[in-house]
């Protein structure tokens, strides 16, 4: 059987687990790197206390340095132990990835969990004649306190449950906040919305702390630091990130010209990348020669100011890979996904009428709707038979019919666009531009006039000129004039009976 809910949804959803699990194994792997080491070193102070004690005689003195090692060895312990005691999971601190799961769980059904089985045939009947006893005995109790029940409010009782994906839209919300560097207003919004823990906070924190060293303070100390604490992850998956930033540091010596100290640098630390980094290596140890206001190009750019920006982006982009995070945020990967499905070629950048204005409209190229993005006109004798349009069939959708000394478009074949369509709008062209059009297996012939679909039922008919409307329309429009159809775009009139009927193939 089909998932009771479609899984397309859940492609937007993978940060919001991977991210947690990422989080968890660091934690995990850091937990574990202490533990270890403390587990070590109490290891190895009791095997130095055996030793001690196996000596033959024993002075003062090494009965005190017994007692100081066992003292030593105890309080490793107690700290070990503490450690341990907060890796543990507790009731009070739900973990987030739970948390997020049950998320998942309550608004996609049955994506985190299998089906259930189906029970035995008895164990089901057992179980029916079970809840029919209960059902009864409550009907019973129901039936003693009925006298004493108080109504529920009218609004309680037609209360209705918020949607599934109800806190989706507030999560993208934070999700851009945070990358945006709003930290403060995503959290307010986060904390009202009470969806802290579906969204990473502190992660984009981390990160916005990191690039603001680079940036603002020209620092690498932050960055190396996150750097150790990743080196296994970052080495599995072959990034450079390290030694760009250890490489900063040293156009940083040599912008001071601290010719030893950037020696004994690079010795220290860009010497184990020079095999997998010969050409930027040499690069970078030919600054020990060139100043800052060297006049040779490729080392007067490795000093530009503006390699910071470089280096803090390939920290960024390291950064939300590490965290399965997609370099956009969700919010445009959503409103992407929508906009490339309503994309078509007739899209273009049009130019919507001030409604604030009161003055002429005639100044704006009016707009003709291209359908499907529009609702059908379900006013089309008042639209089309108005005295203001009596001699101008045509206006835009929503707008003011153009007076009839004004021609509707430079040209017939003049593009257009479509008032109510997202692609078109001012504010959402940027993105749409960038998303592909949107595919269509079946194209669907809509009419211009009535916003219908054009079909068997609704047979095209084409005029002299070659625009093709439906025959709903037309036959509409006939009616109501003379048996006398005019072209919207063209103005052009002929007797309805000079249509050709067109065959969709």
């Amino acid at each position: 059987m089909a998932p009771a809910y479609p899984a397309n949804p859940l492609l937007l959803e993978e940060p919001l687990i991977r991210t947690s699990y990422e989080l968890l194994r660091r934690s995990h792997r850091s937990a574990q790197r202490q533990v270890e080491k403390d587990f070590n070193a109490i290891n190895s102070g009791l095997q130095a206390i055996l030793k001690s004690m196996e000596k033959g005689s024993i002075t003062d003195e090494g009965r005190m340095e017994i007692v100081k090692k066992v003292d030593q060895v105890t309080e490793r312990a107690n700290g070990l132990k503490r450690k341990l005691d907060d890796l543990q999971p507790s009731a009070s601190r739900p973990n987030t990835l739970r948390a997020r799961l049950d998320y998942l769980e309550q608004n996609f059904p049955g994506s985190t969990t299998p089906s259930k089985k189906t029970k035995p045939k008895g164990e089901s009947n057992r179980a029916a004649a079970s809840k029919a006893d209960k059902a009864d005995a409550a009907s019973n109790d129901m039936q003693i306190d009925e006298e004493d029940a108080t109504p529920l409010p009218s609004n309680e009782a037609d209360k209705s449950e918020p949607t599934p994906d109800s806190s989706t839209l507030d999560r993208y919300i934070v999700d851009y906040l945070i990358r945006k560097g709003r930290l403060n207003s995503a959290t307010a919004l986060a904390t009202s919305q009470g969806i802290e823990e579906l969204v990473d906070i502190k992660l984009f924190a981390e990160l916005a702390k990191i690039e603001n060293a680079l940036v603002e303070k020209h620092s690498c100390t932050e960055g190396l630091a996150w750097c150790g604490e990743n080196r296994g992850t970052l080495k599995k998956t072959k990034n450079n990130l390290e030694f760009t930033l250890r490489l900063q540091e040293f156009i940083e010596l040599c912008r001071k010209r601290d010719i030893t100290t950037a020696i004994a640098y690079a010795r220290k630390y860009l010497s184990g990348w020079a095999s997998a980094h010969m050409s930027e290596f040499q690069k970078g140890m030919s600054l020990l020669a060139f100043g800052e206001k060297t006049g040779v190009a490729p080392y007067r750019k490795l000093y530009d100011q503006s390699r910071w920006e470089a280096v803090r982006d390939q920290f960024r982009e390291t950064f939300l890979d590490l965290y399965a995070q997609p370099s956009q945020s969700l919010l445009a990967l959503a409103l992407s996904a929508g906009l490339a499905s309503l994309r078509l070629p007739s899209c273009v950048q049009n130019v919507r009428p001030n409604k604030s204005t009161g003055g002429d409209n005639t100044s704006v190229n009016p707009v003709v709707p291209l359908l499907p993005a529009v609702p059908p006109l379900h006013n089309l004798e008042t639209t089309l038979f108005s005295p203001a349009s009596s001699t101008h069939l045509t206006a835009p959708l929503g707008g003011i019919p153009s007076s009839p000394t004004t021609d509707l478009h430079a040209h017939p074949e003049a593009v257009t666009g479509n008032i109510d369509c997202p692609t078109c709008d001012e504010n959402m062209r940027v993105l749409a531009s960038e998303v592909p059009m949107s595919h269509h297996v079946n194209s669907t012939i809509v009419c211009r006039i009535s916003g219908q679909v054009m079909d068997s039922e609704n047979e095209p008919l084409a005029f002299p000129n070659g625009y093709v409307y439906s025959s709903k329309a037309l036959a509409e429009m006939a009616k109501n004039n003379f048996d006398v159809v005019t072209c919207p775009r063209t103005r052009e009139s002929c007797a309805f009976g000079r249509l050709r009927k067109v065959y969709i193939s």
